[in-house]
Formats: C-alpha cells, sequence, structure tokens
C-alpha cells in the first residue's frame, strides 16, 4: 500500500504537466464532450453584427447608413422615395450567428462532432445569406449612389468564414469529414444554390405581387392563383389549362420514355456487335452529334422541311396537296416525337453500350457453345443483364416526367398559337405566362403544381419498383 500511495503522487505530476503543456483550445478526442468557447464567441459576434451598419449610400449629396436591425425591420429611406422591405438574409445571418454560440454549448451536451456539424451548417447558411445581401442591396437602393456594405456585413463575413475554414479543418482532423467529402462541397453548394434556396419563392403561388411593396409584403391571396389554373369555361376539368398542359407534358413523356428506351436500346447492341473499332467510334460519334445541337438550329431544320412556301415536304407534295404544317396541329405529336428521338438516342444508345460493353463475354461464348442464336444471347443474356440500367433510367426519367423540352415544344412549333393544343406543356405555359402576360403568380402556381405532381410519381413509381425489385428501388 505504501509503495502504491508513493507511485500516484509522481504518476500526477507528470498529468499536470502534460496537461499544462496543452493549448485550451487543442481539439479533443473523437466522441468527447467539451465546451468549445471559441464557437460561442464567434456566434456571438456573428448575432451582435446586426447591431452595427449593414449599408451606406449616398442620395441627393447625404450619405445614410442602416443598420442590420433597420434592415430586418424594413426602412422607407432615401427621403421617403424607395422603400426597402425587411430583408430576409439579415434575419438568417442573426439566426445562423444564434446557433453557433449554442453549438459551442452542445459540444458540451452532445459530442465535439455533433456540435461542430451543427455549427458547420449555420457558419453555411450565414456565408450564403452575406453574399446574397452584398450582392442583392444595390439593387434594392437602386435611386440611391455610392451603394456599399459597412462595418456589421464586413465583421459577419470575416468571422463567418474564419469560423467555417476552422470548423473544416477541426473536422478533417477528428476524421469526421474526408477528402471525398471536400470534393462533393461544390456539387453540394450548387444544389443548395441553384435547387434548394429557390424554392423559396414557392410563396409567390399564394400570392397577389405588388411590385410597389415587393414579394414578401405582397398580400397573400391563398389557393386563387391555383383556382385561376384549373378554371374552365364550361365547368369542366377537361376544359382547363391545367389538364391541357398536363396532358399534353404526361403523354409525350411516356412515349419520349418508352421509345427512347427500345431505340436506345437496340442501337445500343447494334453498336456493341460492330467489329473494328474504328467504325464503332464513326457510328457512336455521328449518332452523337444531334444531341450537341441546338434547338434554335433544329427549328431551322425542322422549318427548311416543312415551311409553306420553300419546304422540302410540300415541294414534294406539289402546290395542290401542299399542309400549311404550322397550323396543322395533328401532325406535330409525330413530328416532335421524331426530332425528340433523333436527338436523344445517341445519348441513350451510349449508356446501354456501357452496360452491355460491360457484360462477361464468355457468357456470351459459353452461349455460342450451347447453340444459342443471335437473338436468344440478346433474350437470355443482354436484356436481363440491362435490367438494372433500364430501371434506373426509367426512375431518373420518371422524376421528370412532369417536366418538357422547352426548346422542343417552343422553339421548334416556331410558337404558333394554332398549334398551343399539342404543343402547350408546363413549362412552355409558365413560360408565356410570366413574359407574355406577366402574372408571376399564376406561372408560379403552374411550377409548384409541376413540382408537386412530380414528386408524387416518383414515390408511387418508386414504392411499385421496390416491390418489384427492391435493389433496384432508389429509397
Amino acid at each position: 500500500m505504501c509503495a502504491c500511495r508513493g507511485t500516484l503522487p509522481g504518476k500526477g505530476k507528470e498529468l499536470l504537466k502534460v496537461n499544462k503543456g496543452k493549448k485550451p483550445l487543442a481539439l479533443p478526442e473523437a466522441g468527447a464532450k467539451q465546451l468549445r468557447p471559441e464557437l460561442l464567441i464567434a456566434g456571438v459576434l456573428i448575432a451582435l453584427s446586426v447591431k452595427l451598419y449593414y449599408v451606406g449610400y449616398t442620395y441627393k449629396g447625404k450619405y445614410y447608413s442602416l443598420k442590420g436591425t433597420s434592415l430586418m425591420e424594413g426602412r422607407t429611406i432615401c427621403g421617403g422615395k424607395v422603400v426597402l422591405p425587411p430583408n430576409f438574409a439579415i434575419t438568417a445571418i442573426l439566426i445562423a450567428g444564434i446557433v453557433i454560440a449554442l453549438s459551442g454549448v452542445l459540444t458540451r451536451v452532445l459530442t465535439v462532432e455533433k456540435g461542430m456539424l451543427i455549427a458547420l451548417v449555420a457558419s453555411i447558411a450565414a456565408l450564403i445569406c452575406n453574399i446574397y445581401f452584398a450582392s442583392s442591396i444595390a439593387g434594392a437602393i437602386n435611386k440611391a449612389k455610392g451603394v456599399r456594405v459597412t462595418a456589421g456585413s464586413i465583421l459577419a463575413l470575416a468571422v463567418t468564414a474564419a469560423v467555417l475554414l476552422w470548423l473544416l479543418i477541426a473536422l478533417y482532423k477528428l476524421k469526421v469529414l474526408s477528402a471525398l467529402d471536400f470534393m462533393a462541397v461544390p456539387g453540394m453548394l450548387y444544389f443548395i444554390i441553384n435547387n434548394y434556396i429557390p424554392m423559396v419563392g414557392i410563396a409567390i403561388a399564394f400570392k397577389k405581387i405588388d411590385y410597389s411593396v415587393g414579394i414578401l409584403q405582397s398580400p397573400w391571396v391563398g389557393f386563387s392563383n391555383f383556382r385561376q389554373l384549373f378554371a374552365t369555361s364550361t365547368g369542366s376539368f377537361f376544359d382547363s389549362d391545367a389538364w391541357l398542359i398536363t396532358k399534353n407534358t404526361f403523354a409525350y413523356n411516356i412515349v419520349f420514355i418508352i421509345l427512347g428506351t427500345v431505340v436506345g436500346i437496340i442501337v445500343g447492341i447494334c453498336l456493341a456487335d460492330i467489329g473494328r473499332k474504328f467504325l464503332q467510334k464513326f457510328f457512336q460519334t455521328s449518332i452523337l452529334l444531334p444531341q450537341l445541337i441546338s434547338y434554335v438550329i433544329v427549328a431551322y431544320i425542322v422549318f427548311a422541311f416543312f415551311s409553306n412556301d420553300a419546304g422540302l415536304v410540300n415541294h414534294i407534295l406539289g402546290e395542290e396537296k401542299a399542309i400549311n404544317f404550322y397550323a396543322a396541329p395533328k401532325y406535330w405529336p409525330f413530328i416532335l416525337t421524331f426530332i425528340y428521338i433523333w436527338k436523344q438516342v445517341g445519348y441513350n444508345a451510349i449508356i446501354f453500350l456501357s452496360s452491355i460493353v460491360g457484360i462477361d463475354r464468355s457468357i456470351y461464348e459459353a452461349a455460342k457453345v450451347d447453340g444459342a442464336t443471335k437473338w436468344n444471347q440478346i433474350r437470355y443474356i443482354t436484356l436481363p443483364l440491362l435490367k438494372p440500367t433500364v430501371i434506373t433510367l426509367f426512375m431518373l426519367s420518371v422524376g421528370r416526367i412532369m417536366y418538357s423540352d422547352f426548346g422542343l415544344f417552343y422553339q421548334v412549333p416556331l410558337d404558333s398559337g394554332a398549334l398551343y393544343s399539342v404543343t402547350q406543356t408546363i413549362d412552355t405555359y409558365v413560360y408565356r405566362c410570366l413574359m407574355t402576360l406577366n402574372n408571376i403568380a399564376v406561372s408560379s402556381a403552374a411550377s409548384t403544381y409541376q413540382a408537386i405532381i412530380g414528386f408524387i410519381l416518383v414515390l408511387i413509381v418508386n414504392s411499385i419498383v421496390r416491390r418489384v425489385d427492391k435493389s433496384n428501388a432508389l429509397f
């Protein structure tokens, strides 16, 4: 016992010496719980930055400046000439600062890794909102001169950037993030900025837009814009704009998916059977060229075939049998389908070709030895092994089944009003509502309707695939 008592004090001194040499902000081991004061301080600084001046500008020779709190509330500025609505970006920066400060405490309650991940998300949101504010404020104060961001925005931006950099390095050292995660960051940022942040615009579908007060201050009108979308003159849903654009979009995409898959498989199998590499590369390049041609060029090519006066088809038919194609809707479902297949067949064929090339050739050799014909090899070997690729492509196509190729349905028919019954899809309807009728609310309602229906269809198709073959389902 005495020997033990004699050794413990010595070891305790050594431990004290080791701990004394450590930096107070050094990273703990993975899974540890420890208060992170640097996150707490950074979060408080970001939150307090809204008390400082965020923007300065000159109006009629006088210099004005606005604090972040003023921008959060909304102000009439420049002598009452310009109305500045509440800026959600400043509010988001304040919330992000509070979250970062709380994450410094959550590292003690949860784990350091979880607290840092929460702070990472908040710092990314604060950085994006600050950049958005800096890029958009000049447009908001459009009658002023010399508009610039000032101390508050600069402080929040600098602190957020420093926190974000420190968190990334710390999480990498804790092995929470890897090099592959950093490689995925640009793609994630693209989806967040381009796909998720604009989802806030869904609110436009439920508002009556008043440009004098801005989108956020415009009055709510509930489902009024949707009622206009589904409005009919006869009282039947089948006479509404919603039915026409839904029918055209859905029907065309079903045909495109079926024919595109079948033709792509056939062409892919044919390309795989070309023995010479030179010929295979030549044909691959040739069928892929239409994919690279702009729809503007395609529209002129189609016009050269079907124009009333100098079109090749009318020239062959003769003057007596000439057809005014741009006023005859019955021909365009076939024309548009042919053009789509012509443009997409190369892309689809190369995808199926890559899957066919990956099939073990010894399977085909064994089938030949057993006397299998070429058709039997395709039927019992190629097609079954292409099943996962076909299902994946089908699922991806269904995800966009309520979307149409704008160039195909707008530019190729030359926006002919006589063809709207067969060329009006959701995308062209949204464009015409926005650009021709200047009705941003109904246009947004149509886009929201499009997204909801597409989401429901993805869930339905995925549930069906999961019941048939769970391994090929997306989720």
